[in-house]
């Protein structure tokens, strides 16, 4: 009975233990609204700083990029999807507490939202750095860059629309009308369509505007602004538009009319021209900057500020462009950091590097095919080429998302007490 007695209490201690060792391995929560290529751009260059700043080893890294849960050596990760649904978002934040999470990475406008609001007042907050996030302000994320929540800390996407107008009448100097429809539910919609009917509307265009409120209403509100007259469509940066993306496309082709779309790849989704605040491995590797820099004791999030990525990336997808019968103006080509053709996508410094490499044109034709297929699935490149040169290959794309350095915007977001002071008058100013 003694040995029975002792063997239970043996065991009672080593779950004890292996619990205390579980406790002090910190969780992370990687939460997203939908599954969208954009948000898996963001978290393979989270999950890739995870591994270059030790947090992660190679095996675990690898598990992490199949979107698997992680028990790992130094912390705990796993994911969650509000797969679009609104209502799920708050579900996935309070799943993300209940299982002790202290830090969440919350891509997108919704989630932020749902995970300021849920975590405002608890006395010990798991911190919370977003990104994909467009005017966390209006949104009630922050108040400003420095006034903020002291758990929250991120980086916020700009996209600049009167920059992007523009682009419509390089390739059409003719332009009179054109449509936008925006998520009614969404602040990023809302606002993006203001701005698109102050943009256009400053290059003597009309616009013609409507507010969805979900998927089944886009083919209605579309078909209403062909039979209006518009001559091309201009959405805003809003999840609803993005995700209703091929069915504006397809009324489009029918109507020989182009989509231009205010994200970054979205042609990927079928807009004829994507044009918005790119370079979402930059926003990755910055959310994991500062993820491990704080795991590691290194960095405060109470006086990290917010962040803003405004670096405007333009896309032409030559296919969809084809079949509503649009040859792309030599002006609009200038502008064009990818293009998508035969299925396959390409940057002007990634065509001029394979040029470089000798590559023929059927291998060139495979890697870029292979280079499409990774950046949507999220997976790695995968052709039959020499390691030395997948090596450069890879190194080739890296370099064309990294414009930045990462650890000098660091630096530049830490906020001072007389920033906090100076943007808080400005704010009680304004007021």
């Amino acid at each position: 009975m003694l040995r029975i007695l002792l063997i239970a209490l043996y065991s009672l201690l080593m779950a004890a233990s292996v619990a205390g060792q579980a406790e002090d391995k910190p969780t992370v929560a990687m939460l997203r609204f939908g599954s969208f290529f954009s948000f898996t751009y963001v978290e393979n260059a989270v999950l890739d700083t995870l591994l270059v700043s030790g947090l992660v080893t190679e095996a675990e890294h690898a598990k992490l990029h199949a979107r698997e849960n992680l028990q790992g050596e130094s912390i705990n990760v796993y994911w969650n999807d509000a797969n679009f649904d609104f209502a799920a978002v708050n579900t996935i934040v309070e799943d993300a507490l209940d299982r002790g999470a202290d830090a969440l990475v919350v891509l997108s406008t919704p989630t932020a939202q749902a995970a300021v609001n849920v975590t405002q007042d608890m006395d010990d907050p798991p911190i919370i750095l977003f990104t994909s996030v467009f005017n966390p302000y209006e949104a009630g994320i922050a108040q400003a860059p420095c006034v903020k929540p002291s758990h929250v800390a991120g980086i916020e996407s700009v996209t600049l629309y009167e920059d992007i107008v523009p682009l419509l009448l390089l390739q059409d100097p003719d332009l009179q009308t054109i449509g936008t429809i925006y998520s009614s539910s969404e602040t990023s919609g809302r606002l993006g369509a203001e701005a698109i009917v102050a943009a256009a509307e400053a290059h003597g265009l009309t616009v013609e505007v409507a507010a969805i409120a979900n998927l089944p209403d886009m083919a209605i509100a579309a078909q209403a602004q062909v039979d209006k007259g518009v001559e091309a469509f201009l959405l805003p940066s809003d999840l609803l538009t993005m995700s209703g993306l091929p069915v504006i496309t397809q009324i489009a082709i029918e109507n020989g009319l182009p989509v231009y779309h205010s994200t970054s790849n979205t042609i990927n989704l079928g807009a004829t021209v994507s044009a918005g605040a790119g370079h979402n491995s930059l926003q990755g590797s910055l959310i994991g900057a500062m993820l491990a820099g704080h795991l590691h004791g290194e960095l405060d999030i109470a006086s990290t500020g917010i962040g803003m990525i405004d670096l405007l990336s333009v896309g032409l997808n030559m296919d969809v462009a084809a079949e509503q019968g649009i040859e792309f103006t030599d002006s609009l080509m200038e502008q064009a950091h990818v293009q998508l053709q035969n299925g396959g996508m390409s940057g002007r410094g990634l065509v001029l590097w394979l040029e470089s490499m000798g590559m023929d044109e059927e291998t060139t034709a495979l890697v870029l095919r292979a280079i499409a297929d990774a950046q949507t699935g999220g997976g790695e490149i995968n052709v039959d080429l020499p390691d030395e040169v997948l090596a450069a290959l890879t190194a080739a794309i890296a370099s064309q998302t990294r414009t930045e350095d990462v650890g000098a915007i660091l630096d530049s977001l830490h906020c001072t007490p007389e920033m906090v002071a100076e943007q808080q008058a400005a704010l009680e100013t304004s007021d």
